[in-house]
């Protein structure tokens, strides 16, 4: 059986991320938490002792106790599409089609979807927005020939939602790297950014299950709505 003080953490904790607890609010006094939760004093100042470690509130000497305004988390380790990761987390995702061209691949995107480079590609620009303001910056690259009809009405929405729904293909795993990246001007515009700010750039090669590649990403993320989660685990 869990301490009691994990149970009220674990229960403030949900009732947060459901939205119940609104950002920016102040959380009852601790006086009020003992009574509905018939504890002690102590007991609450630990179980609020794990939300201020994991970033949920803030104390305020002299103010109180705010509910902070969580960041949507990225999960690496579980491929999620944008619009489905960010919703779950009880945020409004949303995404604008900046450029969408019929081209040929260069060196790194043929190797990467393994092309030739007489094959045509998609190569689609998207700001990726989050509550309606700017978070990611993403170029994708796709095979013509598996996505003979991709369109911008398509790209406004979930690319994995039409790739898998629409087309009845199976999206397997994702293979990324992350990097940090300085804006540019133009990328700094895109992302309301100023130029030389630090990013995080993180290039992505999806496959299908039958091993097939799909697509080649470059994700711009500016990490003000957004946090990475990374979950290790040793075996024994």
């Amino acid at each position: 059986m869990k301490p009691k003080y994990i149970e009220i953490a674990e229960y403030l904790e949900n009732q947060i991320k459901q939205g119940v607890l609104a950002p920016k609010s102040m959380l009852p006094k601790e006086s009020v938490l003992q009574e509905q939760f018939s504890v002690s004093r102590v007991t609450i100042r630990k179980s609020l002792q794990i939300l201020v470690d994991n970033g949920l509130i803030s104390r305020s000497r002299g103010s109180g106790t705010y509910i902070n305004d969580l960041k949507a988390q990225h999960d690496a380790l579980h491929l999620l599409g944008f619009i489905e990761e960010v919703s779950r987390q009880g945020k409004t995702p949303s995404s604008r089609v900046v450029k969408f061209e019929l081209k040929k691949p260069t060196s790194i995107v043929a190797d990467r979807l393994e092309l030739e480079f007489e094959d045509d590609t998609f190569e689609i620009h998207r700001l990726r927005l989050i509550n309606d303001e700017p978070e990611i910056y993403e170029i994708t690259h796709m095979p013509a020939s598996l996505f003979p009809d991709l369109s911008i009405a398509v790209m406004c929405g979930s690319k994995y939602d039409y790739i898998e729904a629409e087309k009845g293909l199976t999206i397997s795993k994702s293979r990324q790297s992350v990097k940090p990246y300085l804006l540019d001007k133009d990328m700094a515009n895109h992302l309301n950014e100023k130029v030389n700010s630090a990013i995080l750039k993180v290039e992505s090669t999806g496959y299908l299950k039958c091993g097939t590649p799909f697509e080649y990403t470059i994700n711009y993320f500016r990490l003000n709505q957004y946090s990475f989660d990374f979950t290790s685990t040793r075996d024994k």
